[in-house]
């Protein structure tokens, strides 16, 4: 385990401006304004803890209560392996949810996260981290997390994605103003396509403040940084977690390789279970 998670000398090695000779002054503000400090305080808090009961603990004393629906669809797959696919209205506690209610129930399963969640080496042994320096607006997943993926799925363990790869955002359809995640990306609808085992769609139920998502107007870059003040906020929150049945392969063949058709029969699929 480390120190910190995200220690000054992390902070001075993202640039050189850190090093300089107003180095230490800089970092104080930057941890002030992106509220740094408060995943570092969670993180020592339960770091004596790894895997699914690191999660159960950060999110026990984060306050926030989990509500699991239709959880018995595990249990035909204990040993067997499935894919799962979840939105991602969080872009932290959504993940850290999904880790303690699957690993705390079957083994071996991973779930493919962004370099932000990466970084809690707690959790390690349930991460495929992408690279933390692709560019989200380009819909970038590093081959290295695939071929990882794909290797996981080959040795028949579970493997879990957040297909958006990115937070769910705030949008304006139909009239009217709905949060929801953006187009799932193509390259993980790949991997399930040719994956050839049962998908279970995980509907998970939330959002994050409003403030968060107006903080797009100053670029997609500036809204995560926003991500460590909506930790804290969460406390005292329900989230339901909801599992709907496993989608099983011959029904994705049905969709001929079409991923654009993949990923909207998926993701309605999702968001259908937060309507129930």
């Amino acid at each position: 385990m480390k120190d910190a998670l995200i220690s000054r000398d992390d902070l001075r090695g993202l640039h050189p401006v850190f090093r300089g000779s107003y180095g230490d002054k800089l970092i104080d503000i930057g941890i002030k304004i992106s509220a740094l400090h408060v995943p570092n305080e969670i993180y020592n808090r339960s770091k004596h803890l790894t895997s699914h009961e690191f999660c159960k603990d950060v999110l026990d004393k984060l306050g926030v209560i989990r509500i699991l629906q239709n959880i018995e669809v595990l249990d035909d797959f204990k040993d067997k392996p499935f894919i799962t696919v979840s939105n991602h209205p969080y872009g932290h506690i959504d993940g850290i949810a999904v880790i303690e209610t699957f690993a705390s129930r079957v083994d071996n399963y991973k779930i493919m996260v962004n370099h932000i969640l990466g970084l809690i080496d707690t959790m390690s042994e349930n991460f495929i981290t992408v690279d933390p320096f692709g560019n989200e607006d380009k819909n970038k997943v590093t081959f290295g997390g695939i071929r990882e993926s794909i290797a996981h799925i080959k040795k028949k363990y579970p493997m879990g994605f957040f297909p958006a790869g990115a937070v769910s955002n705030l949008y304006f359809k139909k009239g009217k103003f709905v949060i929801e995640d953006r187009d799932w990306q193509p390259a993980v609808l790949k991997i399930i396509q040719k994956s050839g085992i049962p998908v279970i769609p995980v509907h998970i139920s939330g959002h994050n403040s409003m403030s968060f998502y107006l903080s797009r107007m100053f670029g997609w870059k500036f809204r995560n940084l926003r991500l460590c003040h909506e930790l804290y906020n969460k406390k005292g929150k329900k989230v339901v977690i909801t599992l709907g049945e496993p989608i099983m392969p011959d029904v994705i063949k049905e969709l001929n390789g079409d991923t654009v058709e993949l990923g909207k029969f998926l993701k309605e699929r999702t968001y259908s279970l937060g309507k129930k």
